[in-house]
C-alpha cells in the first residue's frame, strides 16, 4: 500500500500504516510456527517501513522511534542507520534555527505551539548527541 501511494497518488498511507501495525500485532502469535530469525526479519522490516510512513510527523519523533526499534531488533536493517542519521541531521539543523526564533511577542496559543516544537526538536537533538558514532 505504501508504494501504491508513492506511485499512483492514492491516499493509502493510513491503510499501509494499519497493515504494518497489524503485522506487528500478529507477529508474537506466529513465533512458534516460523523460524525466530525470519520473525525478527519481519519485525525489523515492519518498523523500518513504519518509520518511512511516519515521515516528519511530530518533528520526526515517531519516525525516530520506529527506526530505533528496527535497529534494536535481533536482525537489524542496515538502511535504518542511514534513515536515523538523516533525521538526526535534520534535528540538529532545526535545533540551531530554533535558537534564532523570538517568542515573546506571540499570542499564548502560538507561543504554546512554538514551545511544543522547541521541546520535540530539543529532544531529537539530544537523542542525536547521545547516539554512538560507530556507524
Amino acid at each position: 500500500a505504501r508504494y501504491q501511494n508513492e506511485l499512483a497518488g492514492v491516499d493509502t498511507e493510513l491503510l499501509a500504516e494499519r497493515f504494518y501495525y497489524q503485522a506487528l500485532s500478529v507477529a508474537p502469535q506466529i513465533v512458534n510456527s516460523i523460524a525466530p530469525l525470519l520473525l525478527s526479519f519481519l519485525i525489523h522490516q515492519t518498523f523500518n517501513q513504519l518509520g518511512t510512513l511516519a515521515g516528519s510527523k511530530y518533528y520526526n519523533v515517531e519516525a525516530t522511534y520506529c527506526y530505533l526499534r528496527c535497529i534494536q531488533s535481533e536482525v537489524s536493517f542496515e538502511g535504518a542507520y542511514g534513515n536515523l542519521k538523516r533525521l538526526y541531521d535534520k534535528a540538529a539543523k532545526m535545533y540551531h534555527q530554533l535558537k534564532k526564533c523570538e517568542t515573546r511577542k506571540l499570542s499564548p496559543s502560538k507561543k504554546r505551539g512554538k514551545d511544543i516544537k522547541r521541546l520535540l526538536v530539543s529532544f531529537m537533538y539530544l537523542q542525536s548527541l547521545l547516539q554512538p558514532k560507530s556507524r
